[in-house]
């Protein structure tokens, strides 16, 4: 999952036109708020692109939030946006150009958001590259939201093969000792032109 691919992925389309693009009425912001935590909370959008989560999130108060993505194209098309949109509550928008397999978030965050990053990493060393990013990113007591593609899910996206999951086998490679499981569930999503993907998303509490 190198920079340079994900770079062209995003350079060669409209924002629009990715099948992991969301409406801002449609992103599963709600999995953040499930966490309890408050507005005054550090949010990381690991894998943003140029998600609209950041844009959900600001409508409801939260200000502290970090972008991590490998694509500095990606990336400058939802800062612009939401600086254009939000102009000062923008201002705790943090952008940050990285891999989150090599990434440290630094100071930890509260939360942490993956949708469908982690079901492209298929080999044991990437999964435990990004558990050590995860444990190190994200604080304890902190709330780790992941999804990724159920196991009836698509073989492969963007052009690259892709790792399934179900609840248990999601928790169990995000190593399930370290982990308090507080929701699972089965959600869908509907691309842009209308293919409806079935994923796995859990939220998970790291222990004090």
């Amino acid at each position: 999952m190198t920079e340079p691919y994900w770079e062209r992925v995003h350079a060669g389309k409209d924002v629009d036109d990715v099948s992991w693009w969301q409406p801002h009425d449609a992103v599963w912001v709600d999995l953040v708020e499930t966490t309890g935590v408050p507005t005054s909370a550090r949010i990381a959008d690991v894998g943003c692109g140029s998600s609209t989560l950041v844009d959900a999130l600001l409508s409801r108060g939260y200000g502290d939030i970090t972008l991590l993505d490998v694509s500095a194209t990606a990336m400058q098309r939802a800062v612009d946006r939401v600086r254009a949109e939000y102009g000062a509550a923008a201002q705790g928008v943090h952008p940050v150009i990285g891999d989150v397999t090599s990434t440290f978030l630094e100071p930890p965050v509260d939360v942490w958001f993956d949708r469908a990053v982690f079901h492209f990493l298929t080999e044991p060393e990437d999964i435990a590259a990004y558990v050590l990013s995860l444990r190190a990113g994200l604080r304890r007591g902190g709330f780790a939201v992941v999804s990724t593609f159920a196991l009836d899910g698509p073989e492969t996206c963007s052009g690259l093969p892709v790792a399934r999951y179900d609840a248990p086998s999601l928790v169990a490679a995000l190593d399930a000792r370290a982990w308090e499981v507080l929701r699972t569930e089965r959600r869908q999503h509907v691309t842009p032109w209308d293919a409806v993907q079935p994923f796995t998303s859990v939220v998970l509490r790291r222990p004090e």
